[in-house]
């Protein structure tokens, strides 16, 4: 999604299964207003919300830092939904990866 809603850039990916690294959201305001965003893209509001942190390269340039990117994967049709502060463009890195931004490239690599 090109705007940002609510200053979060919203991605939709079907589907991804791989819970390892993500961690339980616990913040209240930050769940209402993540809960709003994902809402209004068609989120059916079951599921669990989660953050993650990850390196400088997954963003569009504008952060020299880690930062965090949120997920919550619908339980019905499996949906995930993506939210973060900086535009996602993991994807034009290599385009010989898959689509998941959370794929172990090490790991298919062979190392």
């Amino acid at each position: 999604m090109e705007k940002p809603i609510n200053g979060f850039f919203v991605y939709v990916y079907q589907y991804d299964d791989d819970k390892s690294g993500w961690k339980t959201l616990t913040k209240q305001d930050l769940i209402a207003s993540l809960t709003d965003v994902f809402k209004t893209c068609g989120w059916e509001g079951d599921g669990t919300l989660q953050w993650m942190s990850v390196p400088p390269f997954f963003g569009d340039g504008t952060t020299g830092r880690w930062f965090t990117i949120y997920h919550v994967k619908q339980s019905h049709r499996g949906m995930s939904w993506i939210a973060s502060k900086y535009r996602l463009t993991v994807e034009e890195l290599n385009a010989d990866l898959p689509r998941s931004l959370f794929e172990d490239a090490v790991r298919e690599a062979g190392r």
